[in-house]
């Protein structure tokens, strides 16, 4: 009778977990992940078949048309997959759609040859490509993902994963999708964004478990439509589709209810939609230095601005950041190259501008520093303009009562702990807050439609178009920070002559990176500079060659160094004529100039 009543009680206690388990919103997740993990799984197995017959049509030698076809169809299903795959898998994406450029690790000294898609679509396009290259290529994608394929299974998603998720690809979409950033050659890019949409469709479909709602459903397939009805690269209106298509339908697509601390502890250097991105809202400069007590406050920036203009921080008592840093000039100079205050003389480079420097994540032409304490500490140590050190500089003020106190409120701390690191740290501060996000541009992002002028809005659709400028500097930074992490600041060979010549011209001596990692790769490597605010911070390029704004539209015209005769082997700015005319180039100059904030006095 005892078992029989055993028997019976579990019998119940089993019914009652399971009807509790299936209102049980952690069952719900753990459903809607999986229908994630086997979307993925599915999407990349019919990715991977897609390929063989592309493989065989290579090596029968197809005609070419029928290999872009081919290519066509293999990097559409790829966007399929993309949201998850470049989430999950970040140390292998480049293998599969990086660009077709060496990939340098300066940590180690290795080169290591660039493959995947970017690489398939040049050969594919190269009338002299090898097709025995192009299948090994394929072969080499196939079996990165069945790795991507098999490891997933390892993967948790949760529902902050899939608003990451989601929101990476609408910022990846703008950013580097329809620029042209992924398919350079091919302009596949406007019909690959109606497939990363569908993606993100589906997979937050499949997460939530929810049918879309009415008003959300309306605007994506009006997106959808827009893309299809204006499939022309070179004079598709970029401003048009992301302010009234692609930027609010983000702002749709989100989990709702997620408690983003629960899931992770890391900052990050943005959050937030693509609308927000686009805004100038979400980012977080504190993502880019080195300490968790690093972070900035209101008492440490007004430190930092106080150290900034002060000459006692320079072993002369003579200069201060802020002499060469000109807030009326938009922190530049406005001098070709910048002085040698203590030997005279100039030194090596232009002065750069200061705004949204602490959006970055490295410093200097030549990427040398990782943070701006880094930055501060090395101008700080140059025998060629402070000539001291941010100990010493500690040490000095400790006797000042003003600054006693400021040190004090900005970092909880007393007289006697005061040391070398607050005083770089408050200096990085100050420069982190300089990111206001005031131009005429960004008003126009955040909604003043009469922030532009015709020819601007013409300017922004070909500096992210034709013109190819926004595949170096991206959008809406118009710097080398790679979006949608923005945890790289990437450097390019352009080949800036010594001379503003358009024919028979000559590399400018400084080798850039190469000075650093004596590396082939990387003669004559720069950092891509952020270029807001760039109608005040004249003369351009690391030597001040340039001028004016037309001269430096004129450079990139023409092809970079190689294009007016200089012979650069690892260029990797394309060496062809951008078939500009003159109105595009003249609009070009003016959405540029549409990159500047109001002026504001920092003394």
């Amino acid at each position: 009778m005892k078992l029989k009543l055993v028997l019976f009680l579990s019998l119940i206690f089993l019914i009652c977990q399971r009807q509790m388990s299936s209102c049980n919103p952690v069952q719900k997740k753990a459903s809607g992940e999986v229908a994630v993990r086997d979307f993925f799984i599915a999407k990349t197995d019919s990715l991977i078949e897609m390929l063989s017959p592309f493989d065989t049509a290579v090596l029968k030698g197809a005609n070419i048309n029928l290999l872009k076809n081919q290519f066509r169809n293999c990097r559409l299903s790829y966007k399929e997959i993309e949201p998850i795959a470049e989430y999950y898998f970040q140390g292998l994406i480049k293998r599969i759609n990086g660009p077709a450029l060496p990939d340098i690790k300066t940590e180690d000294g290795q080169v290591w040859p660039p493959h995947g898609f970017q690489v398939i679509e040049q050969l594919v396009n190269d009338e002299s490509g090898s097709m025995d290259e192009i299948s090994k290529e394929i072969k080499l994608l196939q079996t990165d993902l069945r790795f991507m394929r098999k490891n997933m299974e390892f993967n948790a998603i949760s529902a902050s994963h899939i608003n990451e998720i989601i929101q990476h690809q609408f910022i990846r979409t703008a950013a580097l999708g329809i620029t042209g950033f992924d398919a350079p050659l091919s302009k596949l890019s406007l019909e690959e964004a109606i497939s990363s949409l569908q993606s993100i469709e589906t997979i937050i479909s499949l997460y939530t478990g929810k049918a879309p709602e009415e008003k959300k459903e309306s605007l994506y397939k009006n997106t959808i439509s827009y893309l299809r009805s204006n499939n022309e690269f070179d004079s598709f209106n970029r401003l048009e589709f992301l302010t009234q298509y692609l930027m609010p339908l983000s702002e749709f697509y989100l989990v709702n209810g997620v408690d983003a601390s629960a899931d992770s502890l890391m900052v990050k250097p943005f959050k937030g939609t693509l609308n927000a991105f686009m805004k100038g809202n979400g980012f977080n400069a504190d993502f880019y230095a080195a300490y968790a007590t690093a972070g900035s406050n209101a008492h440490k920036i007004a430190l930092g601005k106080k150290l900034f203009f002060d000459k006692s921080l320079s072993a002369s008592g003579s200069i201060s950041c802020g002499t060469c840093h000109k807030p009326e000039l938009y922190f530049t100079d406005g001098k070709t190259k910048a002085g040698d205050f203590v030997h005279g003389g100039t030194l090596l480079r232009n002065t750069p501008g200061l705004y949204y420097a602490g959006l970055q994540s490295h410093q200097f032409y030549d990427l040398r520093s990782i943070t701006l304490e880094d930055q501060a500490d090395q101008v700080m140590r140059s025998s060629k303009e402070f000539n001291f050190n941010s100990a010493g500089i500690a040490s000095k003020l400790k006797s000042d009562s003003i600054y006693a106190q400021l040190f004090r409120k900005a970092f909880d701390s007393t007289n006697d702990t005061l040391n070398g690191f607050h005083v770089r740290n408050a200096l990085a501060a100050f420069v982190r807050s300089l990111s206001p996000f005031s131009s005429p541009f960004d008003k126009y992002m955040q909604g003043n439609k009469n922030a532009l002028t015709d020819e601007q809005v013409l300017g922004f659709n070909l500096f992210t178009g034709k013109g190819k400028c926004a595949t170096c500097h991206f959008i809406p930074l118009f710097n080398g920070n790679i979006p949608p992490w923005l945890t790289k600041s990437e450097s390019e060979i352009i080949g800036v002559p010594s001379k503003p010549v358009w024919k028979n011209a000559t590399i400018d001596v400084d080798s850039g990176r190469y000075k650093i990692n004596q590396m082939q790769e990387l003669l004559f490597a720069f950092k891509t500079p952020g270029i807001r605010n760039i109608e005040k911070t004249a003369p351009y390029m690391h030597n001040g060659v340039y001028n004016t704004l037309e001269e430096v539209v004129e450079f990139y015209h023409k092809g970079g160094g190689v294009g007016i005769g200089i012979n650069l082997p690892f260029q990797s700015l394309p060496f062809d004529s951008l078939s500009l005319n003159g109105k595009e180039k003249s609009a070009i100059v003016s959405f540029m100039k549409s990159l500047t904030d109001k002026k504001i006095s920092y003394q």
